[in-house]
């Protein structure tokens, strides 16, 4: 038997964004319900060793990507972790560049262009 979940607004993803939305959501008196694909991060010595996270790829998917312009697979940075990328972000959050809404050709294939600008996302941009 399958079990069938309702709620008044149902939110896609634990990262960041989507925690912070039905926090806020939750926290008004809205019946939320948060899907995320991943499981829970273990709790490891791992988890606070940037060399087995980010350069081994430690709880990184192995999910193969395509990149269309190239013809060919990559592998992304994604962890599809409750709580997201979050979970292993760094605490790093980077103002994006100009270019950075431009198509961009990175080491593993080309990142589409955003459909607004910098511009116009300049003056609400902290």
């Amino acid at each position: 038997m399958v079990e069938v979940l309702e709620a008044e607004v149902v939110v896609i993803g634990s990262g960041m964004g989507g925690s912070t939305v039905a926090l806020g959501l939750a926290s008004r008196g809205v019946d939320v319900l948060v899907v995320e694909r991943g499981q829970r991060l273990p709790r490891e010595p791992e988890n606070w060793n940037a060399t087995e996270v980010f350069g081994r790829g430690r709880y990184r998917t192995t999910e193969a990507w395509w990149a269309t312009r190239e013809s060919r697979e990559f592998s992304p940075g994604m962890h599809y972790v409750v709580g997201g990328n979050t979970k292993v972000y760094g605490a790093s959050l980077p103002r994006f560049r100009l270019e950075d809404f431009s198509e961009l050709d990175h080491a593993d294939g080309v990142s589409p262009a955003w459909p607004f600008s910098y511009d116009q996302l300049e003056p609400w941009y902290g």
